[in-house]
């Protein structure tokens, strides 16, 4: 039986493993909310590339294309860079095709060596022409001082916004020439790659001084929307601002991309082909062109989900989309605070999975299916709400519970089976050993109230009454624990089960906990080594038994609290009353009749030796004779 101490030990080894969940839960949350580089690493570099090629490549948009510089390009035109007048010649054919926005991503903060200047005057007038034209700039960093124009200038092509210290900031710029500036807009076409080399978000706003630069990617996406620079910025509480729309941003002011495909994912035609008119002018109307360098020996080259090398321009396309179809990939700082908190709760709930279950193997298929559930929502975010949902925290969370869960739930069962073990112990010290499993495993053992046929044997000693008034309390204590491990001893060589100690005598039984078709032969053969074995360990007080097989009915009586073995039925007054009729006649051993033809039945009629049969003789409180056989000195058994 448990003690009350047992049980608390148990209840504070419970809470314990709760609380290593709740702590190391809490600690993983705190690695989340603050970006650590390795947990960020696997959520970006693993966990996002996973979603975006679950879902698969998309259709790109039809309001955007993009006019290459392409390897056939530069062999037919033969130079490089072009001749401003060549590009203006590209201005001018997207705005003959109707082009509603042209975005440069050439960065032309130099004047042409023509030392007359004509082919920037022409580039200057094709743009100013077209009048709806992006340039490209970049942002430097860790540059001492700035490149381009004077500093003075920057609140020409910087967004309205509110101090802020969570954007990148940036030391330097490199911008256009002060000619194109003026009749053009401008955006910084610089790209973030994270520990992987994967360039994964885009920044609309980079920081420099007390100014928000925007992206080149978003002022195309302004003006293909009709937006002056006035009404896109930041807003006081960091989103985005474009025209009527805000857009939740990172914690660094940034943009998941939400690439499309791999590369030629949007439609593409060759600079080439524009300068020599092989494209149809509807395929250009009304869209946002964006105009770069897909060249071997040119342009920059990124790596993303689908593709190892995506051109910079279509990275920057993919900016264009992202804004003008509101599909970015959203993932906010307010959403980490929440993450963090299903970190928590969900550490907590894989340890409750994992040590509460039916068995270990449920709590690990609870804890693979909280797994795998979490991720199924965080895919099914990603692809119909563009929300990117932290998985590598929330996995690791629940990876950790369900091992501290399985730990715990393990020292249980082994706590439980070490109890078990000690109870079943004890239990086997109060019952006969062969009987522990039965009684253990069911609350109604299969056995009880159930008739068959069973041997019953009663034994005890003649004249421990008298010899023990001579004995103290202790000697006769140890008197009879010496004699009824003798009759355990012998009993269950036998297969039989002692079912109670009667004083200085006993009740043993055969047929439990099933009756076995030698059950007659295996309880004479007990009896005659039981009184053999008695006589040597003390010759001065022998022992009588009585013997009978016979029905009855088995079962388990007692209280609701306190039960015993026991067989009922009058095959066990038999037995006791032969027992008695031992002493009346001067035997030891006193069997009937029924018990010696279920024997010889058995063909053990060796067992009947040294037995003498004894017609109809009356026993005490019997109404009709019994015949029995009798054995009156172990000599007769030997």
């Amino acid at each position: 039986m448990a003690s009350i101490g047992d049980g608390n030990r148990t209840a504070k080894r419970g809470w314990l493993g709760f609380v290593l969940a709740l702590v190391l839960g809490i600690g993983v949350a705190v690695l989340h909310i603050s970006a650590h580089p390795n947990l960020e690493s696997f959520e970006q570099g693993v966990t996002l590339d996973w979603r975006f090629r679950l879902r698969g490549s998309q259709p790109p948009p039809n309001d955007i294309a993009i006019i290459v510089i392409d390897d056939r390009s530069l062999a037919k035109l033969g130079q490089w860079p072009f001749p401003r007048s060549v590009l203006a010649d590209v201005i001018n054919r997207l705005n003959d095709a109707g082009a509603k926005t042209i975005g440069l991503d050439i960065i032309l903060s130099e004047h042409e060596p023509d030392a007359s200047g004509a082919g920037d005057r022409a580039l200057a007038d094709a743009l100013a022409r077209h009048g709806r034209t992006v340039l490209a700039m970049a942002m430097l960093f860790n540059d001492g001082s700035p490149a381009g124009s004077p500093v003075k200038d920057v609140d020409k092509i910087s967004l309205a916004a509110f101090k802020d210290t969570r954007s990148i900031t940036a030391d330097g710029m490199l911008r256009p020439l002060a000619e194109f500036e003026a009749v053009t807009a401008v955006g910084h076409t610089n790209q973030q790659s994270d520990d992987s080399g994967q360039t994964r978000a885009q920044y609309p706003v980079i920081g420099y001084g007390e100014w928000f630069i925007p992206s080149f990617s978003l002022m195309v996406a302004a003006l293909q929307q009709d937006l002056s620079r006035g009404s896109i910025g930041v807003s006081r509480d960091g989103r985005l601002v474009l025209g009527p729309h805000k857009i939740e941003m990172d914690h660094a002011y940034g943009l998941a991309l939400n690439y499309l495909g791999p590369a030629g994912t949007f439609r593409t035609y060759s600079v080439l082909d524009l300068l020599e008119d092989r494209i149809p002018h509807p395929l250009l109307k009304d869209r946002a062109i964006l105009v770069g360098a897909t060249a071997t020996s040119l342009g920059d080259i990124f790596t993303t989900p689908y593709a190892l090398n995506l051109p910079g321009v279509e990275v920057l396309a993919t900016g264009v989309a992202n804004l003008l179809h509101g599909d970015s990939i959203i993932r906010t700082v307010e959403q980490r605070f929440y993450e963090s908190l299903a970190i928590v709760l969900l550490a907590v709930a894989a340890w409750f999975l994992g040590a509460k279950s039916p068995g270990p193997r449920w709590g690990l298929l609870f804890n693979m299916l909280l797994l795998i559930s979490w991720f199924a929502m965080c895919q099914a975010l990603f692809v119909l709400e563009y929300r990117w949902v932290a998985v590598a925290g929330p996995s690791s969370a629940i990876v950790i519970g369900a091992v501290l869960g399985a730990i715990g739930r393990m020292v249980y069962e082994r706590r439980l089976r070490s109890e078990v073990e000690r109870q079943r112990g004890n239990l086997a010290r109060y019952v006969p050993p062969t009987m522990v499993e039965t009684l253990a495993e069911r609350a109604r053992p299969a056995f009880d109230e159930r008739e068959q046929m069973a041997a019953v044997l009663f034994v005890d000693l003649q004249g421990f009454t008298h010899a023990s008034e001579s004995r103290s309390p202790a000697d006769t204590a140890h008197f009879l624990k010496e004699f009824h491990g003798q009759l355990e001893e012998v009993v269950t060589a036998h297969r039989g089960i002692v079912a109670q100690f009667l004083g200085d005598g006993a009740l043993a039984l055969w047929g439990l906990p099933q009756p076995q078709q030698d059950d007659p032969a295996a309880a004479l053969a007990c009896a005659r080594d039981m009184l053999l074995r008695l006589a040597r360990w003390q010759p001065n007080i022998p022992a009588r038994v009585g013997l009978h097989f016979g029905p009855v009915a088995m079962a388990q009586l007692g209280g609701r609290h306190q039960a015993q073995l026991a067989a009922a039925g009058d095959t066990v007054n038999v037995a006791s009353r032969l027992e008695a009729a031992a002493k009346s006649i001067g035997a030891i051993l006193v069997i009937s009749d029924d018990m010696v033809s279920a024997v010889r039945d058995l063909g053990h009629d060796d067992l009947i030796r040294g037995l003498t049969l004894r017609v109809d003789q009356p026993v005490r409180g019997r109404d009709k004779p019994i015949t029995f056989w009798s054995c009156a000195n172990c000599d007769d058994l030997a």
